[in-house]
């Protein structure tokens, strides 16, 4: 399979049009936040979704859940916005970089902003994946050093917080 073939399968799993109606529904910033991620996807850049994911993922949950209050801590707000995504599982996994634990928030996002990968032995980042674990969390994780986050079910997931998150009345922003 060539690689415009993967890529147009990658694209396939995504509902693009139902993403952006959703985009559209949402107030601002969460639907530039879907708008970003989604062109990231589209146009192959994986990282940059990751990325984006990740660092989307504690300010929503600093935003949704603690009124923006700087005073949380960044992990608090990151596992808060993971286990209202569903994938609270994932925050479960024991980690380890240079042979010290680890959490998932500092492995994760503070390794991809911080570091450009992940705080893990081996950490990446996959487009899609046909496993359980990746389409239930959004990751594929070996404890305590192999961590891959998967941006298509993340962003899935992702979205269908978001769009719960609208629904239960919980969208606010404040600076």
């Amino acid at each position: 399979m060539g690689n415009v073939s993967k890529f147009r399968e990658v694209r396939s799993k995504l509902n693009s049009r139902s993403i952006r109606a959703l985009a559209r529904s949402l107030p601002w910033p969460y639907n530039g936040m879907l708008n970003d991620i989604l062109g990231a996807i589209q146009s192959g850049g994986n990282y940059l979704a990751a990325l984006g994911l990740a660092s989307y993922t504690e300010v929503c949950g600093r935003q949704i859940f603690f009124n923006g209050d700087n005073k949380v801590k960044d992990w608090k707000c990151f596992n808060r916005f993971i286990h209202f995504m569903g994938a609270g599982e994932a925050l479960k996994k024991k980690l380890q970089f240079e042979g010290k634990k680890i959490l998932f928030k500092d492995a994760v996002r503070n390794g991809l902003v911080h570091r450009y990968f992940m705080k893990v032995g081996s950490g990446a980042v996959a487009m899609y994946s046909f496993n359980a674990e990746a389409k239930r969390t959004g990751f594929l994780i070996k404890e305590p050093n192999q961590v891959v986050l998967v941006v298509i079910p993340y962003f899935a997931l992702f979205c269908a917080a978001l769009k719960q998150a609208k629904e239960q009345g919980l969208l606010k922003w404040n600076p």
